[in-house]
């Protein structure tokens, strides 16, 4: 039959489509690409799947599975729609006949961009599905006025069910062998899914020395051996959709492969890049004979007594094995913040300095999930009580205080009114100090160094408001050598001691942002917010030139698939003088970008109200009455504390 055009009204796209929406890695990368497409063969329930892997460039490429495939106004949804949630048009389970029994089996995809993952070996690929009796064939390429093009090709009556995905002349540099390596330790995790590479199943043998690691687990009690599988895919994948624990049971998959234990949650979670690079695969057949798999094979009886002295062992042996992972990463946080307390740690007696360190390094193995700003929070609160000889004398008033006072001290302590002021007073101070030697800086005609100011607003972004309050808005390097590389000029460079701003001729750009998580697997899947500080030199006056500079900024990061569709961006274009004719907000990317000029005594003063506004209302607290709180202007140690407390004075201001 003639080829039926199947164009898309409702695509459309803007410039950059392929860096912003796909990610680089997937269109450029053959190890991503295939690692996807074998996801989506999963996904469709599939018991099989074959890949045919050319000898050289210019061959064949072709991925074929026997899922459930797809109907035509099925492919026609799911292809040209943007962004696709299967959980929503589908489920987040799909049935698969497994020993004769129908499993659920959980799903990989809900982004709805692994069809674009062909396009890493062609700029066009055909898709031959067959569901219900009827074989569709369709082909796909790249649109120029919207992202692909679809034209069915075929449609027979023919029995079974699957889909393949063949790009002819395929680009596909790397060798067959290194792909079953790479799917060996994807896919493995589950013995009723079989993936073959030119006809060869992958097995574990084709990781043997190339990732795998066997680990003997005995337990005596039981008289039995517990062999776990450790695959290490060395290269972090996008996301953990392929990693976590997996338990085999007599050569099948007992619930699903994931990091849900307990154990496990605690030790790593989805931002973390182990994550997203290991695998166990726990062999424990003698769990079978003890009765500890339910009925479905969904999971383990977990009031089993065999089960739970087996799975105790097991996760003591992948705790130990993914801190072994991370020691070097551990032994670096260490050290950094060693040098960071070098002055207070040097004045502690060798059993206080001792104890510190031995804190630090024990803090990290038991928790894993803090950063390390907050290591570095909490190792700086522990260095300060070491040092203080107060808490000594506190113990000897304690002795002798009688039940009654203890009682009320106790009181006291439930109440936090006096800390928490405390805590919030030593904030305010620190910020006022700020914004005062902000403005005298800005006024100073002498401040030849612009850049000298940036530094203080990374320390100020909260000046901006109060939606820039939280501690996660880090400097973004990455960007700043985006930033970098737009002017083309040896001039340009970033700050000798501050690398991560930019220093131009007449001014500094600084690039601050926080990450987005996915809400399913807490993934980091993007940038959530960014905030582009410009200060202009005393001499620049701010027009509608410097705002389209910082326009620039915004394109440039785009384009080089750095922010989303979904990323928020805040433009500020500070100077000494704006000129009144081009003194607006200007908006871009639908109103996701907002370009903001102001001058410095405008903002500055912004902040210093919106400070001593907050002052008056605390010191006029019924709680505070009748309380002396000079003695409670120092510098606090907690900064996540006060980040935390101040943003909620603020809120409830």
């Amino acid at each position: 039959m003639n080829a039926e055009s199947l164009q898309a009204d409702m695509f459309s796209e803007e410039d950059r489509f392929w860096e912003q929406y796909v990610g680089a890695r997937l269109i450029s990368d053959p190890v991503t690409a295939i690692v996807e497409l074998v996801a989506n063969a999963w996904d469709a329930g599939a018991r099989r799947v074959d890949v045919e892997w050319p000898a050289r460039n210019g061959g064949l490429f072709r991925i074929a599975d026997d899922g459930e495939g797809m109907t035509k106004d099925e492919f026609l949804k799911r292809w040209s729609t943007l962004s696709y949630d299967r959980t929503r048009y589908q489920d987040d389970t799909i049935n698969v006949e497994v020993d004769g029994a129908v499993c659920r089996r959980r799903v990989f995809g809900r982004n709805g961009i692994g069809r674009f993952a062909a396009f890493c070996f062609g700029k066009e690929y055909n898709v031959i599905t067959t569901k219900d009796g009827h074989k569709r064939a369709f082909h796909v390429k790249q649109g120029k006025q919207q992202p692909l093009d679809i034209d069915m090709v075929n449609e027979e009556e023919i029995p079974g069910n699957g889909t393949q995905i063949e790009v002819l002349n395929a680009d596909c540099s790397i060798p067959a062998n290194i792909i079953r390596v790479e799917l060996g330790k994807r896919f493995l995790t589950d013995p009723s899914f079989a993936v073959f590479v030119n006809n060869t199943r992958i097995e574990f043998e084709d990781i043997e020395a190339k990732g795998l690691e066997i680990i003997k687990v005995p337990i005596p009690s039981l008289n039995i051996e517990i062999i776990v599988k450790v695959i290490d895919a060395q290269r972090p994948d996008r996301t953990v959709k392929q990693h976590g624990v997996a338990w085999h049971v007599l050569g099948r998959l007992v619930g699903d492969c994931d990091w849900q234990d307990p154990e496990q949650k605690s030790l790593i979670d989805g931002r973390r890049v182990e994550a997203k690079r290991f695998t166990f695969i726990v062999e424990a057949d003698a769990l079978q004979e003890y009765g500890a798999v339910l009925p479905d094979w969904s999971g383990f009886k977990e009031a089993n007594a065999q089960f739970k002295l087996v799975n105790r062992a097991v996760q003591d042996v992948i705790t130990k094995r993914l801190l072994g992972a991370t020691s070097e990463k551990r032994q670096e946080i260490t050290r950094n913040i060693q040098s960071a307390y070098a002055p207070q740690i040097s004045q502690l007696t060798p059993l206080k300095r001792e104890t510190w360190n031995k804190f630090v390094e024990r803090i990290q193995e038991d928790c894993p999930s803090l950063s390390e700003t907050e290591l570095r929070n909490v190792a700086g609160v522990l260095a300060s009580m070491e040092q203080a000889q107060s808490k000594y004398a506190l113990l000897s008033k304690l002795k002798t205080f009688s039940p009654d006072q203890i009682d009320d001290l106790d009181g006291i302590l439930e109440d936090w009114s006096v800390d928490m002021a405390k805590i919030v007073l030593d904030e305010l101070q620190t910020r006022l100090k700020l914004v005062d030697e902000l403005i005298n800086r800005t006024l100073d005609d002498k401040t030849l160094e612009v850049q000298d100011l940036q530094p203080l607003f990374h320390q100020g972004l909260w000046i901006f408001g109060p939606e820039y309050e939280t501690i996660e808005f880090t400097s973004n390097r990455g960007m700043t050598e985006v930033i970098k590389k737009i002017f083309g000029r040896e001039d340009v460079r970033g700050s000798k001691n501050r690398p991560d701003f930019v220093v131009i001729p007449d001014g500094t750009v600084g690039l601050y942002s926080y990450p987005e998580y996915s809400q399913k697997d807490f993934s980091e899947v993007g940038v959530a917010k960014v905030i582009i500080v410009e200060l202009k030199a005393p001499t620049v006056q701010v027009t509608d030139k410097e705002k389209e500079q910082a326009y620039k900024y915004i394109r440039e990061l785009s384009m080089k698939g750095l922010i989303s569709e979904r990323t928020i961006i805040r433009a500020f274009v500070l100077g000494r003088f704006v000129n009144p004719v081009d003194n607006f907000e200007r908006t871009e990317l639908n109103g996701r970008a907002t370009i903001l000029p102001m001058n410095f005594d405008t903002v500055l003063r912004r902040a210093r109200s919106r400070l001593f506004n907050l002052y008056d209302k605390i010191l006029k607290a019924p709680f505070l009455q009748d309380k002396d709180m000079t003695g409670f202007l120092s510098v606090s140690d907690c900064v996540t504390v006060v980040d935390l407390a101040v943003a909620e004075v603020s809120r409830a201001s």
